[in-house]
Order: C-alpha cells, then structure tokens, then sequence
C-alpha cells in the first residue's frame, strides 16, 4: 500500500546510539530490520551500501525489482526511492554515508578522490563466496573502527569506504568506471548533472543550465552527447522523468499535485511532458505498475 507521502530519511533522523556526525552509521542485521519497515518506502539523503547475509525477498530500487539472496551486495544512491517487500528470514549488514564523508579525505586521483565515480553505478551485484569474504573484510574493520572509534577513525573508515566501493565498481567490469578522465570538457559535464540534480524541477532547458557553466547551449549540448551519448535536453527530460516516476510508484499523490512538485504550470502540460518520454500517460504508468506490483 503507497503512502501519500515517501518516508524521507537521513542519518540523524535514525535516532541510532551513535554516528559520525550524522554522516556514517553501520547497522547489524537487527538494525536493519528494525530501521526500513517492509511497508514503507524510504527516500534517503545518503549512500547505502547493504550485504545480504541470508534470506528472502525483494528490495525494490524506483521501479526495478531485486531479489533479496546470498552474496547479492547492493548500492542504493542518494535519493533513489527503495522499498522493502515480502522478506523473511532476513539478514545483513549495512553501512550508510553521506557525500561529505566520503570526500573527507582529498587524493589527486579522481577515481577515489570524490564520489564523481558513482554516477550510473548499477544497484546491485553478486559476488562468489571468495569475492564476498574479501568483500566482508574490508567491511568487518569499518565495523570495529565505528564500535570502538579512536583517533583518526573517522579517516580511517573513509579509506576503509573508498577501498570498499573501488572493489564495487571494479566488479561491474564495466570500461565506463576504469578511465575518469580530468580534462575540462570532463569538468563541465560534471557540472552539468550537478546542476540538474539541483535544479530539474524549476530549470528545464539546456540554456537555463548553459547559462550558468558560461558556455554556449550548443557547446554544451555537444559535451554532454560526447560523454554521456544523450543530449542535454534528453537527460534533463530523464530526470524529471525518473522524478515522477519515484512520485506515481511511491505515493498516492494525484497527477495534478505531482506535475505542481515537478514544477509544471498544469497537470495538461505535465501529461504531454511525460507521454512524450515515457510513451504513455502517468496514470497509465501507475496503474500498470501496480497491477504488477500485486502479483509480486
């Protein structure tokens, strides 16, 4: 049953013994169980990176459906909408950070200097028993570091987190995640998806977003289908997209209140907006999601 609204959460507002400032927790299988409610769906202003121990399930990432099992290591990003369903039997071990912990610790390489790395990383994959051990070690001294913190802990566990997601992304073996390049024309394209991130809801053309790189629309335009291989007015369609999407699945919000979120001027506009991206109606797209949502 979806709520009227989506559970937003931060590290703080767990209300757990004790973080990093609000910035890192680690929780224990009967933490989990006891913080996300199989009822609710949650969106997070913080990184989640979950091992799954044992058990059954599904964790539902926006739309995409994932089956909860052994050696199955997800990475849910920062404002994804996820939802438990249907789990028993459930163990696991998380750890939850945020962007500025993880960019606590500076190094000239772009690979590990910043989260820039997790753009596009996908939500979940499974790793053999050996790859999982090696996986869990690194995971295990992240764990004794935040249960007895000391000098320099905080440091510590950055490092700890930094090796932790590099192995992550090295098991996608996808050759997208092995070459950051740091030349400008990389830079600008990282400020754009910044900005739209920011900004998607009241800023819709590629000139609004030109405007504030100081470059042309056209220039940037050709910078954004050179290294993402979509235009620049396509990905800013696919965000406001993805954001409505999160709204039809996760709420009971009407299509009026959502195209009045998503910043439209009227639920017409937002209508021809959606169809002409998503190739059908928001209701439509809601109610065929949850005639297969039931059966699950």
């Amino acid at each position: 049953m979806t709520n009227s609204f989506i559970n937003r959460m931060t590290i703080s507002s767990l209300k757990r013994p004790f973080s990093f400032d609000g910035e890192l927790v680690y929780l224990s299988p009967s933490d989990l169980i006891s913080v996300f409610s199989a009822q609710n769906s949650y969106k997070t202003k913080f990184y989640t990176l979950l091992i799954v121990q044992s058990g059954s399930g599904n964790l539902i990432i926006d739309q995409e459906v994932h089956e909860l099992k052994k050696g199955r290591v997800f990475f849910v990003n920062y404002n994804q909408v996820f939802l438990f369903s249907k789990v028993e039997n459930f163990s696991g071990e998380a750890v939850l950070f945020t962007r500025s912990f993880y960019n606590l610790i500076y190094t000239g390489n772009r690979k590990i200097k910043n989260d820039t790395a997790f753009a596009n990383l996908p939500s979940s994959l499974d790793f053999s028993k050996i790859d999982l051990a090696n996986f869990r070690l690194g995971i295990s001294d992240i764990k004794k570091e935040f249960d007895q913190p000391g000098i320099l802990s905080k440091e510590i566990i950055c490092l700890l987190l930094k090796t932790s997601m590099l192995k992550y992304i090295r098991k996608t073996d996808h050759p997208a995640y092995s070459d950051f390049s740091t030349d400008r024309k990389s830079s600008y394209v990282d400020q754009f998806k910044n900005l739209v991130e920011l900004h998607f809801k009241e800023l819709k053309r590629t000139s609004d977003y030109s405007e504030k790189l100081t470059i042309s629309a056209n220039y940037l335009n050709a910078l954004v289908k050179e290294k993402l291989d979509i235009s620049a007015e396509n990905f800013i369609q696919n965000r406001v997209i993805l954001q409505a999407e999160r709204l039809l699945l996760n709420t009971d919000l009407s299509v009026t209140e959502i195209s009045y979120e998503l910043g439209f001027s009227d639920k017409s506009h937002f209508g021809k907006y959606f169809k002409k991206i998503a190739q059908e109606s928001p209701n439509n797209f809601r109610k065929k999601f949850r005639e297969t949502h039931s059966t699950l």
